[in-house]
């Protein structure tokens, strides 16, 4: 069963319990009862309500009912709750307890709350659907991330995901692959920049035996490794310009021709393809081809960087301080760590929170994740200063800008409008990045 204790004010359920045949997970917050209701199948759970936690406790299960409506709830409680927890009748809790407990009456109730969920169809667990709940948050950005995933997930046309390296466009295409009516089928995973340019060819599309030299078997490619499934191209930007056009084929009649076969092969999967790169501009250099762009610019989800919803970082952080960690430890981060990472920029998006934790989750000798071990004391330090450099920077861009403009791009009017010599304003201009014609 979960045991749902924010305020950690039931050490003694597992021990008791355990005696009965049960076996606790505990989590304090509904992003760690989320993570491990994906792990574990859990039908029944326990909250400790307290008179201080009611209000954010309601919350916190109204999250966790959204995503397991069928998950059947006991309350524990120190006073009487009949005149507080309205809300508990809507959450599908089936009893409550007052403690001290009488431990041989809870067991036959949780065995009772068990018999019952068993007669209720299960919502919610392993399956393909409820795989958005590796996305969560509340954020107005998340909220439409997930909209979209479900809907685009429905479709088998191509999605071409954007955004910067780290922001988590390998994990999107994962959850459209688990949502789809593919999700039985293989999931393949390749990154453009990372193939040897010698073998992209063949890697993607295979090869017969005696193709070329050192093909002493027949290789089959990931496009038909990927039949049934879903096929993630990342970084679509670096595949060379001849592969290019072999992909567009591809995208058009769906068949494939290995290296040295005769025959065209019919291949039946969903291409995703991902890039960090600005495809538009990359079409303006010549280094990628216009007609393939518009064939996978189908459905465009563009991946929000953890900046944008930096309120939410303590769900991600607690949701991958789980997934790392094992049955027997339980780690937490301490306070001065929780204000870091909510303080902190994160410029290397998602990759380098879940980075940052699993290094500290090495370091610590005591199972606390403090600022230190996460690397951030010295960084969240400096931030202020930092801050106030970047705004006074961007006010100086803004303010050279707009005198070029003003004087239609006279350097010395521009300077002299300015109260300064010509050669200080280029001095701002190589500072703050501006190059003039």
């Amino acid at each position: 069963m979960l045991v749902l204790d924010p305020e950690q004010c039931l050490p003694e359920c597992s021990e008791e319990l355990k005696q009965a045949a049960w076996n606790c997970v505990k989590a304090v917050s509904a992003a760690e009862a989320l993570v491990l209701l994906q792990k574990y199948e859990l039908r029944v759970a326990i909250a400790f309500i307290s008179d201080t936690n009611q209000t954010a406790l309601a919350k916190e299960i109204a999250i966790i009912q959204a995503e397991y409506p069928s998950l059947h709830w006991i309350a524990v409680t120190d006073s009487a709750l009949e005149q507080h927890c309205s809300w508990l009748s809507a959450a599908n809790f089936v009893d409550y307890y007052h403690r001290p407990f009488d431990w041989n009456r809870f067991a036959d109730t949780l065995g009772h709350a068990w018999g019952m969920a068993q007669l209720t169809p299960s919502k919610g667990g392993k399956g393909p659907a409820k795989v958005l709940t590796t996305i969560k948050g509340e954020h107005p950005l998340l909220q439409q991330l997930r909209q979209r995933l479900h809907k685009f997930s429905q479709s088998d046309e191509t999605v071409l995901l954007s955004g910067e390296t780290g922001y988590g466009k390998g994990l999107c295409a994962k959850t459209l692959h688990s949502l789809s009516k593919r999700h039985e089928g293989p999931f393949i995973t390749v990154n453009c920049g990372a193939l040897p340019t010698g073998l992209i060819h063949s890697t993607l599309f295979g090869h017969e035996k005696g193709a070329f030299t050192d093909a002493d078997k027949r290789y089959i490619g990931h496009l038909e490794q990927a039949h049934g499934g879903t096929l993630f191209l990342d970084e679509i930007a670096d595949l060379p310009l001849d592969l290019q056009v072999n992909l567009l084929h591809f995208l058009d009649d769906k068949h494939i021709m290995r290296i040295g076969g005769n025959a065209p092969i019919k291949v039946d999967c969903r291409l995703l393809f991902a890039s960090h790169q600005d495809l538009e501009a990359a079409i303006d250099e010549g280094r990628f081809r216009e007609d393939l762009y518009h064939r996978i610019n189908v459905l465009r989800l563009h991946v929000p960087s953890l900046r944008q919803y930096s309120d939410e970082v303590m769900l991600l952080a607690e949701q991958f301080l789980l997934e790392h960690s094992d049955n027997c430890t339980q780690f937490h981060f301490s306070d001065d760590a929780r204000c870091a990472m909510k303080h902190y920029n994160w410029p290397g998006n998602v990759r380098e929170l879940r980075n940052r934790i699993r290094r500290a989750m090495v370091l610590t000798d005591d199972c606390i994740i403090t600022a230190q071990l996460l690397g951030l004391d010295s960084l969240t330090a400096n931030r202020t200063s930092q801050d106030l450099a970047r705004c006074r920077a961007e006010h100086e861009a803004e303010v050279l800008l707009k005198a070029i403009s003003d004087h239609k791009h006279n350097i010395s009017a521009a300077a002299r409008s300015l109260n300064i010599s010509r050669a200080t304003f280029y001095r701002l201009l190589k500072k703050c990045q501006i190059k003039v014609p």
